[in-house]
């Protein structure tokens, strides 16, 4: 408690011992929910995720943890999530999200944010919207503008697919991707990782405005 008051007072981001103490919360949070996701692995079953987004609050100390399902549009619960800001006015927050296969931990920070895949770090989104393999150091994909509706996402240097801006009106059974091309069990895991981050984030920002 002290250490969350200092912390909040101060604007220190949090160390990994706090990190990986939140995301041990948050694993047990949405466990129940985690239990119950559909199971898909088909890169063309991206496209019959909606925007639907149901969100909750769980308080914790000084925090607020926000939980949420995303659904599919013949509403089944596809991805589990979890989101914690820590430094207010700023970018420092962490965000868990849980398909039936796949977890995904965003750790975001001022500068960047560390993506780790079932527990492993494997890349880095830059403020740009461009992901980097860790390993690599090469571009992987990026998330552009389109239009006001649509985001393009390009995987290496082409465009596989869009994502509906979530802050357009739209409707409960909105799809959230749209995909121009097949794509590889890997290729559908950039594309995941990036249309998740941008979908939520942008979602749960424009809640937190309300």
């Amino acid at each position: 408690m002290i250490e969350d008051f200092l912390r909040a007072l101060l604007g220190i981001p949090p160390g990994a011992t706090r990190i990986n103490k939140d995301l041990a919360i948050m694993r047990q949070l949405t466990k129940p929910v985690a239990d119950e996701l559909i199971p898909w692995e088909d890169e063309n079953e991206l496209e019959l995720m909606a925007l639907k987004m149901e969100v909750k609050s769980h308080k914790r100390g000084m925090d607020r943890i926000l939980m949420g399902t995303i659904q599919s549009i013949y509403v089944e619960p596809m991805i589990t999530f979890a989101y914690m800001d820590y430094v207010k006015g700023s970018r420092e927050a962490l965000l868990y999200c849980r398909s039936r296969n796949l977890e995904i931990v965003y750790r975001i920070k001022s500068k960047a944010v560390d993506v780790f895949l079932n527990g492993n770090q494997v890349a880095i989104i830059d403020q740009e919207n461009i992901i980097y393999g860790l390993k690599s150091r090469s571009a992987l994909g990026r998330v552009k503008p389109y239009s006001a509706d649509l985001l393009s996402i390009f995987i290496l240097d082409r465009e596989a697919g869009h994502l509906f801006n979530p802050l357009r009106p739209h409707t409960e059974i909105q799809r959230a991707f749209f995909l121009m091309t097949k794509l590889s069990e890997e290729e559908g895991r950039i594309f995941l990782t990036l249309g998740l981050y941008e979908m939520i984030t942008r979602m749960l920002v424009n809640k937190k405005k309300k």
